[in-house]
Parts: C-alpha cells; structure tokens; sequence
C-alpha cells in the first residue's frame, strides 16, 4: 500500500482501477509546400475550423452543464474565430509555405509557451484551454473526430498527464466519476468543469506514472488530495464506509439550505462566497449565501495577450451584478504585479514581485488600466448592489488616493449622464500588518473591510506560501497573525463597518470556530466549503466565546493549537475530512 498527496480538484472519494490514457498525438507535417498548393492548405485549415466548431455545438447539445459551465467550452469557439490567430496561421501558409498542421502547430505552441512562462498561476493554468483548442483542430486536420478512443468503465480511473476541458466532458458523458491528473491547478477551466460535473479528481501527484501503473487498485480522497494505491483490506474497508458515510452526509447538508446561518446562542453569522471566475454563478446561486464576498478580477487577462476594453469588462460585471441582484457582489480590483503583466509589456520584471508594484500600487501606476476597470464596475452598480474592494491597501493615504480616482470617475460619468450607483461602498482589503495596525484610522474612511488571510500570514510571518520551504513557518493560528486580526475587529467594531474574512481561513473548517470566537462575523468562502461552513457556524455556543476570549498577542502558540485542535474541535470535527 503507497499513500500519495497532490492537489485536490474537487471533493469526494472514489474506489476503482487505475486505466492509463495516452492521448493520441497528431502528425504534424513538416517541410515546404508548392506555391500551387497554398490554397488547398487554406481550404483545409477552413474546413477543419467548421469540423471542430460542429464539434463543439453538439458537445453542448448533448451536455447537462448549467448555462455558466457550458461558457467554458462555448468559449473555444471564440479561439477558434480569434482573428488574430487564424491570421497568423494563414500567413505562415502563405509566406513560410508551410502545412496546415505546422503552421496551426507553431502558432499555437507561442501561445501556450506565453502562458506557461508567466510565474503566476492563474495565467499559466489557460494554457491548457489553448491546448485543447489547438489538439481539437490538430485531430480535425488529420481526420481524427475522437480523442478519447479507449473504452473506459465506470469503475476504471483514468489517470492523464495533463487533461483539457473537452476531455473532462467526455469522462463526464460515459459515466466516469475519477480521474487523476500528473498537472493540473484548482482554477483550471477542466477543474472548473470537473466541480461542475460532479467528477472527483487529484492533480500534481509526486511520479505519477511510475506510482500508478494499470489496474492497480486506487482511492482517490478527494477532501485531503490523498490517493491511495493497492490500499491493504482494513484500510480498503474504512474508505468504503466512509464513501458510504458521506453520501449521506452530502444529502444532509443540503437541508441546510433552507436553515439560518447562526450560532447555537443566537449570533448571526452572514456567509458570502468567493469566486474567481463567472462560470461558478450558478453553483452559487444554488447556495442560499449572503452574496460574493469576493470576485477576483484577475481572470479577465486569462488566455489573452492583451487588455479587457471597458465594454467587456462592464458586461462581466453587470452579469454578475444583475444575477445576484439584491445580494452585494464586492468585486476587488485587478491584483496585479509587475510578475503578472510584465509579457506584457507594462510592467518590467521585478526581483521580488510580492513586495513590489503589485495590486492598488500597479492600479495607481497605470491610470489607464485602472480607470477603465473603475468605470466598468461603476456601470455595472447601477445593475445592482456593487461594491469596490482595494487590494494591498497599507494605509489610510493609500487608500485616501484610491477613493479620489473613483470620485473622478464618478465626476465623469455623471457628465456624459450615465447612470451608476452614487453610494457604492468602498472597501480595503487588509492583507498587509500596516494596514491592520492603522485600522482604524482606515475604518473612518472605508464603508467596508474584508481581511485577506493568504498574504496576511505570509507578510506577517515572513514566510512565502508558495515556498515549500518555508511551509513550516506559514502558520495561520500563529498569534501575531490573530493579534492583528484582533485589532482590525475592534477598529471595525468602533467605526460600525462590516468586516469579513475572505482568506482561506475562512473556508478551513477548522479556523471558523477560531475566527468567530475572535469577533468575526461575516465569512466569504469556496463554493465547496459553503454547507459545511454553515453547519459549523450552527454548533457554535457561548463555551466557544468564553475559550477565545483571552487570545492575544503574548498567547505561546502552543496554548493556541492545543484551543483549535482540542478544546475547539467538537465544533468541526465531524465537518473535517
């Protein structure tokens, strides 16, 4: 028995045999056609474009995606009718003289190659939706209609190297309901799909395709990234009766629906979701929250090269505003760096791009970028309830010049007479120790706060999330870090401003217990997390409070974990996977 970690996809847990998929790999022709012959390549790249189209609408035809999800594979169409890119492909058939397949070959793999190479991982992950497109007309221009030509059963595993959305379409379609991936990002649209679909899956796995090999027995966990190969039989049996137990618990949870989201003793709790991209409206819908405590605008630069106009924007957030219409929708503007957008062309590399122009800093620094998002999102709140969150916020002057660029805006709209939402609230996201120490001086200037745990830990513990070497250090319960949670309470608390925490602490089911204790009130989570958060919020009681009370920033760190991992734990311990 080998017991591996990678990085979950989607929750649940799944027992089969493992099945390895080798995706077929298309004949690129190489060498120079006649001058002759130009015109035959043309017809045939034209004619594969309409075959994969054909593809595409009868993919969405016979799919039960929600309306958001089938976006993700409509969305291809729009690469395929991408104007720049067919001109590139004909004009290398044309003045390079080459095939088809190497012309749609090489344009494509610049592409892919520019998303591959950005350091930040919601750029890097559309990589793959590229991909897609290009192995989809690649198929086309050889006469392969079917990718996926193994028959997979039901209580097989397919295991990939890397898997693109039409592919999590297809294993959806016949009835899969695992899959494991050697690459792959939570943000992914294939991961987007495969929560949608309803499929369990693991990604990043250590040498999977030396761990795994063909019919080897797997379970594939689901809530911890754990994937289990050739489990002995006692543990075979526990993963059974768990998969069985949380069947029924899934069912339960559901009821929560209809229930309020409050404490044992009587405190109301509001739960929002973050979402990071739009396709993830209609799960949320279906959720009962209190609204998106966070949209990430971030997903607007993804699989292009170059800036979202105002017009395209606006209709983004207009969609969201008016289908989430009376609930708040906080849209935090772009958190964007120097790394993020240096290919292109604004920014120019940065050695430590985390300390550096990044998120209202980069936004202030290039007025243009940052006037048109401002001007779609104030469009949009006439739509509905919109609100402005600043990202990277250190201090009331910082935020004092983030409010007036809005103000500006404001001035101008009102100008040309068009319409938008005169009160929209303006918020800081606190994420940085200064601005936690300086709260409430920044609680008399904002309407709202939300506290951004992620970068909150890293900058006060000066430890790096991403650096595995240094994961010991980035302790989230470590007392300096709730200290300063603390203190933004009480600013909040003195200035009558809501205050949320939209950090993945939020969505941790064992710091919820911990964060309301602490004060906290309103909490923005994953989608995934939402039910079992609300359960929690449920159990929560006047003992929970009396534990808490006594926290501060002389508290030994190990008095805090011996609170989260004993005295707290009956309030999440059957919510813990």
């Amino acid at each position: 028995m080998q017991k591996i970690y990678g990085t979950s996809l989607n929750t649940g847990i799944f027992i089969g045999n493992a099945l390895h998929i080798a995706l077929p790999e298309p004949a690129i022709e190489t060498g120079n056609i006649r001058q002759e012959e130009i015109p035959k390549e043309i017809s045939r790249l034209q004619s594969s474009l309409s075959i994969v189209e054909e593809d595409i609408n009868l993919e969405l035809k016979t799919s039960n995606l929600q309306a958001q999800d089938a976006e993700i594979i409509s969305a291809q169409r729009e690469i395929l009718r991408d104007p720049e890119i067919y001109n590139q492909i004909e004009t290398a058939i044309r003045n390079k003289l080459q095939y088809a397949t190497q012309a749609v070959s090489e344009c494509f793999a610049n592409i892919i190659k520019h998303f591959e190479t950005m350091k930040i991982e919601t750029f890097a992950v559309r990589a793959a939706d590229y991909r897609d497109v290009a192995m989809r007309l690649l198929n086309a221009l050889s006469g392969v209609r079917n990718t996926l030509k193994i028959k997979i059963e039901p209580n097989q595993i397919p295991v990939f190297i890397e898997i693109v959305p039409s592919l999590v379409s297809k294993l959806a379609q016949e009835g899969i309901k695992a899959y494991l991936v050697a690459k792959g990002s939570y943000n992914s649209h294939s991961s987007i799909l495969c929560r949608a679909l309803g499929l369990v899956a693991i990604a990043n796995i250590p040498d999977l395709n030396v761990a795994v090999k063909n019919n080897d027995l797997l379970i594939v966990d689901g809530y911890t990234g754990l994937l289990i190969v050739n489990p002995d039989d006692q543990t075979l049996e526990y993963y059974r009766k768990k998969a069985e137990a949380e069947r029924h618990r899934q069912e339960k949870l559901k009821q929560l629906k209809i229930t309020d989201s409050i404490t044992a003793n009587g405190i109301n709790i509001e739960l929002f979701t973050n979402i990071g991209v739009p396709e993830e409206l209609e799960v949320i819908k279906n959720l009962s929250c209190a609204g998106i405590g966070l949209f990430r605008t971030e997903f607007l630069y993804l699989g292009r090269q170059n800036l979202p106009d105002e017009e395209e924007q606006f209709a983004v957030y207009k969609e969201l505003a008016e289908k989430m219409k009376p609930l708040p929708v906080t849209i935090r503007t772009f958190d964007l760096g120097g790394d993020k957008l240096s290919p292109l062309g604004y920014e120019t590399p940065e050695e430590n791009p985390y300390l550096g122009n990044r998120g209202i800093r980069f936004s202030l620094s290039q007025p243009d970028i940052f006037y048109t998002q401002v001007r779609a999102i104030l469009r949009a709140s006439a739509f509905g309830k919109v609100q402005i969150m600043f990202p990277m916020i250190i201090d009331t002057q910082d935020f004092i010049e983030a409010k007036k660029f809005v103000q500006n805006c404001q001035r101008e709209l009102s100008q040309h007479s068009i319409s938008f939402d005169p009160e929209i609230a303006l918020g800081a996201m606190i994420e940085i120790p200064s601005a936690a120490l300086c709260s409430e001086e920044l609680a008399k200037e904002c309407d709202f706060f939300s506290i951004g745990t992620n970068d909150l830990v890293q900058y006060t513990l000066a430890a790096d999330r991403n650096n595995e070497m240094v994961a010991k250090y980035y302790i989230q319960h470590h007392p300096a870090v709730l200290c300063l949670i603390k203190k933004t309470i009480i600013s909040a608390e003195k200035y009558h401003i809501p205050l949320s925490v939209c950090g993945e602490m939020a969505s941790n089911y064992k710091y919820i217990p911990l964060l309301i204790g602490l004060g906290i009130r309103e909490l923005s989570v994953n989608p995934g997390s939402f039910f079992s958060a609300k359960a929690i919020v449920q159990k929560c009681d006047a003992k929970l409070f009396k534990a808490t009370e006594e926290i501060n920033c002389s508290t030994p760190l190990s008095e805090v974990e011996n609170l989260i991992n004993n005295i707290l734990a009956p309030y999440y311990q059957d919510k813990e996977e």
